[in-house]
Protein backbone atom coordinates (compact mmCIF):
# COMPACT_ATOMS: atom_id res chain seq x y z
CA UNK A 1 0.00 0.00 0.00
CA UNK A 2 2.70 2.10 0.47
CA UNK A 3 4.84 1.39 -3.03
CA UNK A 4 8.39 2.84 -3.22
CA UNK A 5 8.61 4.38 0.62
CA UNK A 6 9.15 0.66 2.13
CA UNK A 7 12.73 0.55 2.40
CA UNK A 8 12.78 -3.02 4.06
CA UNK A 9 10.82 -5.10 6.06
CA UNK A 10 10.21 -8.21 8.29
CA UNK A 11 7.76 -10.21 10.49
CA UNK A 12 7.73 -7.43 13.33
CA UNK A 13 9.06 -4.21 11.53
CA UNK A 14 8.47 -2.04 8.35
CA UNK A 15 10.99 0.84 7.59
CA UNK A 16 9.77 3.56 5.73
CA UNK A 17 11.12 6.71 3.50
CA UNK A 18 8.73 9.13 3.23
CA UNK A 19 10.94 12.37 2.98
CA UNK A 20 14.58 12.81 1.62
CA UNK A 21 15.03 15.36 4.50
CA UNK A 22 14.05 13.42 6.97
CA UNK A 23 15.46 10.26 9.19
CA UNK A 24 12.93 6.88 8.40
CA UNK A 25 9.93 6.08 9.84
CA UNK A 26 9.14 3.14 11.32
CA UNK A 27 6.55 0.48 12.23
CA UNK A 28 7.26 -1.58 15.07
CA UNK A 29 5.03 -4.60 16.72
CA UNK A 30 5.00 -4.36 20.17
CA UNK A 31 5.33 -7.42 22.21
CA UNK A 32 1.75 -7.08 23.26
CA UNK A 33 0.26 -6.83 19.45
CA UNK A 34 0.19 -2.74 19.47
CA UNK A 35 2.08 -1.21 16.91
CA UNK A 36 4.36 1.51 17.26
CA UNK A 37 4.81 3.96 14.89
CA UNK A 38 7.68 6.15 15.21
CA UNK A 39 9.73 8.72 12.86
CA UNK A 40 11.05 12.59 13.49
CA UNK A 41 9.01 15.18 11.97
CA UNK A 42 10.50 18.57 12.86
CA UNK A 43 13.19 18.72 10.63
CA UNK A 44 10.33 18.86 7.76
CA UNK A 45 7.54 20.46 9.46
CA UNK A 46 3.85 20.04 10.65
CA UNK A 47 2.48 19.17 7.18
CA UNK A 48 5.08 16.23 7.10
CA UNK A 49 3.76 14.76 10.20
CA UNK A 50 0.20 15.26 9.05
CA UNK A 51 1.30 13.37 5.37
CA UNK A 52 2.31 10.42 7.40
CA UNK A 53 -0.79 9.95 9.65
CA UNK A 54 -2.66 10.67 6.33
CA UNK A 55 -0.75 8.18 4.46
CA UNK A 56 -0.93 5.70 7.12
CA UNK A 57 -4.57 6.01 7.87
CA UNK A 58 -5.73 3.22 5.10
CA UNK A 59 -3.01 0.96 6.56
CA UNK A 60 -4.50 1.18 9.92
CA UNK A 61 -7.91 0.65 8.78
CA UNK A 62 -7.22 -2.59 7.19
CA UNK A 63 -5.56 -3.84 10.08
CA UNK A 64 -7.91 -2.95 11.88
CA UNK A 65 -6.02 -0.53 14.37
CA UNK A 66 -6.69 2.89 15.97
CA UNK A 67 -4.48 5.33 17.76
CA UNK A 68 -4.25 4.51 21.30
CA UNK A 69 -4.58 8.20 21.66
CA UNK A 70 -6.13 11.15 20.31
CA UNK A 71 -3.36 12.71 17.80
CA UNK A 72 -2.47 16.77 19.02
CA UNK A 73 -3.24 18.89 15.95
CA UNK A 74 0.47 19.08 14.17
CA UNK A 75 1.29 22.65 13.65
CA UNK A 76 0.11 23.83 17.31
CA UNK A 77 2.22 20.75 18.98
CA UNK A 78 5.00 21.64 16.63
CA UNK A 79 4.81 25.50 17.35
CA UNK A 80 5.10 24.86 21.02
CA UNK A 81 7.54 22.27 20.74
CA UNK A 82 9.58 25.24 18.91
CA UNK A 83 8.88 27.87 21.42
CA UNK A 84 10.26 25.79 23.71
CA UNK A 85 13.33 24.28 22.49
CA UNK A 86 14.08 28.40 22.12
CA UNK A 87 13.46 29.07 25.23
CA UNK A 88 15.69 26.83 26.47
CA UNK A 89 18.46 28.04 24.59
CA UNK A 90 18.39 25.90 21.48
CA UNK A 91 19.91 27.22 18.57
CA UNK A 92 19.91 25.13 15.92
CA UNK A 93 16.44 23.62 14.63
CA UNK A 94 16.41 20.94 12.12
CA UNK A 95 20.38 20.89 10.61
CA UNK A 96 22.30 17.99 10.52
CA UNK A 97 24.88 18.08 13.11
CA UNK A 98 27.55 17.93 10.27
CA UNK A 99 27.04 21.00 9.07
CA UNK A 100 28.79 24.01 10.31
CA UNK A 101 27.89 27.31 9.39
CA UNK A 102 29.97 30.26 10.33
CA UNK A 103 27.21 32.74 10.61
CA UNK A 104 26.21 35.62 12.73
CA UNK A 105 22.35 34.72 13.85
CA UNK A 106 20.66 34.38 17.41
CA UNK A 107 19.24 30.77 15.69
CA UNK A 108 20.03 28.73 12.49
CA UNK A 109 16.61 27.00 11.37
CA UNK A 110 16.73 24.28 8.34
CA UNK A 111 15.07 27.21 6.63
CA UNK A 112 18.15 29.94 6.97
CA UNK A 113 19.57 32.00 9.78
CA UNK A 114 16.93 33.98 12.03
CA UNK A 115 17.81 36.90 14.46
CA UNK A 116 17.15 37.47 17.79
CA UNK A 117 13.70 39.63 17.45
CA UNK A 118 12.50 36.47 15.38
CA UNK A 119 13.82 33.99 18.34
CA UNK A 120 11.78 36.65 21.13
CA UNK A 121 8.54 36.72 18.88
CA UNK A 122 8.19 32.96 18.43
CA UNK A 123 8.88 32.29 22.05
CA UNK A 124 6.34 34.73 22.60
CA UNK A 125 3.81 33.36 20.33
CA UNK A 126 4.31 30.33 18.83
CA UNK A 127 2.66 30.59 16.06
CA UNK A 128 5.03 32.98 14.92
CA UNK A 129 7.67 29.89 14.04
CA UNK A 130 5.48 28.46 10.63
CA UNK A 131 8.48 29.77 8.41
CA UNK A 132 11.07 27.69 10.17
CA UNK A 133 9.69 24.86 8.37
CA UNK A 134 9.47 23.87 5.13
CA UNK A 135 6.27 22.17 5.26
CA UNK A 136 3.67 23.69 7.30
CA UNK A 137 0.70 23.08 5.46
CA UNK A 138 -1.77 20.55 3.48
CA UNK A 139 -2.57 20.45 0.10
CA UNK A 140 -1.38 19.52 -3.31
CA UNK A 141 2.65 19.85 -4.18
CA UNK A 142 3.55 21.12 -0.27
CA UNK A 143 5.61 17.58 -0.50
CA UNK A 144 7.24 18.27 -3.32
CA UNK A 145 7.82 21.95 -2.61
CA UNK A 146 9.35 21.12 0.71
CA UNK A 147 11.71 18.77 -0.87
CA UNK A 148 13.02 21.44 -2.82
CA UNK A 149 13.50 24.36 0.01
CA UNK A 150 15.36 22.20 2.27
CA UNK A 151 17.62 21.20 -0.80
CA UNK A 152 17.82 24.71 -1.82
CA UNK A 153 18.60 25.57 2.13
CA UNK A 154 20.88 22.67 2.94
CA UNK A 155 22.70 21.30 0.06
CA UNK A 156 22.74 23.43 -3.08
CA UNK A 157 26.52 24.83 -3.60
CA UNK A 158 24.89 27.72 -6.04
CA UNK A 159 27.29 27.94 -8.83
CA UNK A 160 27.61 25.58 -11.86
CA UNK A 161 27.67 21.54 -11.16
CA UNK A 162 30.92 20.18 -10.55
CA UNK A 163 29.99 16.60 -11.33
CA UNK A 164 27.23 14.64 -12.21
CA UNK A 165 26.03 14.28 -8.71
CA UNK A 166 25.33 17.93 -8.02
CA UNK A 167 23.83 18.36 -11.44
CA UNK A 168 21.73 15.28 -10.00
CA UNK A 169 20.71 17.49 -7.38
CA UNK A 170 20.18 20.80 -8.45
CA UNK A 171 17.66 19.34 -11.23
CA UNK A 172 16.07 17.60 -8.69
CA UNK A 173 15.54 20.32 -7.23
CA UNK A 174 14.24 21.54 -10.47
CA UNK A 175 11.89 18.98 -11.04
CA UNK A 176 10.17 19.25 -7.50
CA UNK A 177 9.38 22.94 -7.78
CA UNK A 178 8.04 21.85 -11.89
CA UNK A 179 6.25 19.61 -9.93
CA UNK A 180 4.61 21.87 -7.69
CA UNK A 181 3.63 24.92 -9.64
CA UNK A 182 1.94 22.24 -11.70
CA UNK A 183 0.05 21.01 -8.53
CA UNK A 184 -0.89 24.13 -7.25
CA UNK A 185 -0.80 27.37 -9.28
CA UNK A 186 -1.48 29.57 -5.65
CA UNK A 187 1.94 27.82 -3.89
CA UNK A 188 4.67 30.42 -2.68
CA UNK A 189 8.03 29.30 -4.24
CA UNK A 190 11.64 30.81 -3.81
CA UNK A 191 11.61 32.20 -7.20
CA UNK A 192 14.82 34.00 -6.98
CA UNK A 193 16.65 31.28 -6.19
CA UNK A 194 14.97 29.00 -8.40
CA UNK A 195 15.98 31.74 -11.23
CA UNK A 196 19.52 31.75 -10.29
CA UNK A 197 19.22 27.48 -9.83
CA UNK A 198 18.74 27.50 -13.38
CA UNK A 199 21.24 29.86 -14.61
CA UNK A 200 23.90 27.74 -12.63
CA UNK A 201 22.11 24.54 -14.55
CA UNK A 202 22.92 26.95 -18.11
CA UNK A 203 18.92 27.10 -18.39
CA UNK A 204 18.98 30.63 -19.70
CA UNK A 205 15.99 31.28 -21.39
CA UNK A 206 14.17 29.45 -18.70
CA UNK A 207 15.74 31.68 -16.13
CA UNK A 208 15.10 34.79 -18.48
CA UNK A 209 11.10 33.87 -18.56
CA UNK A 210 11.21 32.97 -14.83
CA UNK A 211 12.62 36.48 -14.16
CA UNK A 212 10.57 38.45 -16.52
CA UNK A 213 7.56 36.73 -14.81
CA UNK A 214 8.59 37.09 -11.81
CA UNK A 215 9.81 40.43 -11.37
CA UNK A 216 12.64 41.72 -9.37
CA UNK A 217 13.54 39.50 -6.50
CA UNK A 218 16.66 39.39 -4.05
CA UNK A 219 17.99 35.45 -3.56
CA UNK A 220 18.45 34.49 0.07
CA UNK A 221 17.91 30.90 0.64
CA UNK A 222 20.87 29.03 1.27
CA UNK A 223 23.46 27.91 3.80
CA UNK A 224 25.97 27.39 1.10
CA UNK A 225 26.15 31.01 0.26
CA UNK A 226 27.79 31.20 3.84
CA UNK A 227 31.56 29.98 5.04
CA UNK A 228 31.68 26.78 6.29
CA UNK A 229 34.05 25.06 9.13
CA UNK A 230 36.05 22.45 8.15
CA UNK A 231 37.26 20.20 10.99
CA UNK A 232 40.27 17.42 10.23
CA UNK A 233 40.47 14.24 11.51
CA UNK A 234 43.84 15.58 12.78
CA UNK A 235 42.93 18.04 14.69
CA UNK A 236 43.17 21.36 12.45
CA UNK A 237 40.04 23.13 11.68
CA UNK A 238 39.40 25.71 9.15
CA UNK A 239 37.09 28.00 6.83
CA UNK A 240 36.39 27.39 3.52
CA UNK A 241 33.16 28.78 1.57
CA UNK A 242 29.93 26.75 1.40
CA UNK A 243 30.30 26.72 -2.25
CA UNK A 244 33.20 24.14 -1.63
CA UNK A 245 33.52 20.17 -1.97
CA UNK A 246 36.53 18.32 -0.68
CA UNK A 247 37.47 14.83 0.79
CA UNK A 248 40.50 12.95 1.69
CA UNK A 249 43.34 11.04 -0.66
CA UNK A 250 46.10 9.96 0.03
CA UNK A 251 46.90 11.83 3.57
CA UNK A 252 46.04 15.15 1.95
CA UNK A 253 42.70 17.14 1.82
CA UNK A 254 41.43 18.99 -0.75
CA UNK A 255 39.03 21.14 -1.82
CA UNK A 256 37.66 23.16 -4.45
CA UNK A 257 34.73 25.29 -6.09
CA UNK A 258 35.75 24.79 -9.80
CA UNK A 259 37.70 27.50 -10.35
CA UNK A 260 39.81 27.28 -6.83
CA UNK A 261 41.64 24.83 -5.24
CA UNK A 262 43.08 24.26 -1.60
CA UNK A 263 45.06 21.49 -0.45
CA UNK A 264 45.82 20.68 3.24
CA UNK A 265 48.49 18.04 4.41
CA UNK A 266 48.84 17.61 8.66
CA UNK A 267 52.02 16.63 9.98
CA UNK A 268 52.95 15.63 13.84
CA UNK A 269 56.58 16.71 14.94
CA UNK A 270 58.87 14.32 17.14
CA UNK A 271 60.75 17.57 18.62
CA UNK A 272 59.75 19.90 21.49
CA UNK A 273 60.45 22.94 19.93
CA UNK A 274 58.11 25.59 20.11
CA UNK A 275 55.81 26.97 17.33
CA UNK A 276 57.90 30.07 16.27
CA UNK A 277 61.21 27.29 16.21
CA UNK A 278 59.22 25.09 14.63
CA UNK A 279 57.93 26.72 11.69
CA UNK A 280 61.76 28.10 11.35
CA UNK A 281 62.58 24.69 10.35
CA UNK A 282 61.19 24.67 6.86
CA UNK A 283 62.96 27.91 5.85
CA UNK A 284 60.86 30.03 3.37
CA UNK A 285 61.01 29.09 -0.43
CA UNK A 286 59.23 31.90 -2.12
CA UNK A 287 58.35 35.92 -1.12
CA UNK A 288 56.61 35.72 2.00
CA UNK A 289 53.67 38.08 2.26
CA UNK A 290 52.50 37.70 5.84
CA UNK A 291 53.10 36.29 8.98
CA UNK A 292 51.60 35.32 12.16
CA UNK A 293 52.61 35.08 15.56
CA UNK A 294 50.32 34.95 18.81
CA UNK A 295 50.54 32.41 21.55
CA UNK A 296 49.28 29.65 20.14
CA UNK A 297 50.97 29.42 16.75
CA UNK A 298 53.45 30.84 14.31
CA UNK A 299 52.47 31.03 10.61
CA UNK A 300 54.21 31.92 7.63
CA UNK A 301 52.70 33.05 3.99
CA UNK A 302 54.24 32.43 0.68
CA UNK A 303 53.15 34.06 -2.90
CA UNK A 304 54.39 33.13 -6.43
CA UNK A 305 52.81 32.21 -9.74
CA UNK A 306 52.85 28.82 -12.04
CA UNK A 307 51.32 30.42 -15.38
CA UNK A 308 48.21 32.14 -15.00
CA UNK A 309 47.93 30.01 -11.58
CA UNK A 310 48.49 32.42 -8.33
CA UNK A 311 49.36 30.00 -5.26
CA UNK A 312 49.51 31.16 -1.32
CA UNK A 313 51.64 28.68 0.13
CA UNK A 314 50.49 28.77 4.03
CA UNK A 315 52.26 26.98 6.73
CA UNK A 316 51.30 27.44 10.66
CA UNK A 317 52.93 25.54 13.68
CA UNK A 318 51.41 24.81 17.08
CA UNK A 319 53.61 22.59 18.30
CA UNK A 320 53.89 19.57 17.94
CA UNK A 321 51.50 19.84 14.80
CA UNK A 322 52.31 22.13 11.64
CA UNK A 323 49.89 22.57 8.96
CA UNK A 324 50.70 23.22 5.47
CA UNK A 325 48.02 24.78 3.21
CA UNK A 326 48.17 25.73 -0.77
CA UNK A 327 45.76 27.99 -2.02
CA UNK A 328 45.48 27.99 -5.79
CA UNK A 329 43.32 30.65 -8.22
CA UNK A 330 43.71 34.05 -9.81
CA UNK A 331 45.71 36.63 -8.33
CA UNK A 332 42.37 38.28 -7.28
CA UNK A 333 42.04 35.20 -4.93
CA UNK A 334 45.08 36.52 -2.66
CA UNK A 335 42.53 37.95 -0.17
CA UNK A 336 40.65 34.50 0.07
CA UNK A 337 43.53 32.61 0.25
CA UNK A 338 45.60 33.91 3.18
CA UNK A 339 42.05 34.85 5.20
CA UNK A 340 41.79 30.72 4.70
CA UNK A 341 45.26 30.54 5.97
CA UNK A 342 44.38 32.68 8.55
CA UNK A 343 41.48 30.60 9.58
CA UNK A 344 43.79 27.66 10.52
CA UNK A 345 44.25 26.55 14.04
CA UNK A 346 43.71 23.63 16.39
CA UNK A 347 40.53 22.78 18.08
Amino acid sequence: MLGDAVRDTSAKRVTLDLHPAAGPVRIVVLPDGDLEVSGETSAVGPGYHADILARLAPVLEELDFTWADDQPDPRTAMAAWLAAELAAGVTRIGLPAELQFKIDAAVLTSMGPRDAAWRDAVIADPARGADAFAWWDDGPGQHERSCALLAMSLEVPWREPLDAEERALMTGVDRNLKAARKANRELELPVAEWVELLECLGEEARAADLRERAGPLRSVLGYRRHPIEVALDSGWMFELPGAFVGSWEDERYWATDGDRMVELTCLTTAGEQDSEALLAIAPAQHPVIERIADPERHGRAEAYDEGDVHIIHGLMAATPEIAILTCKGARTDEPWALATWRSLRRT
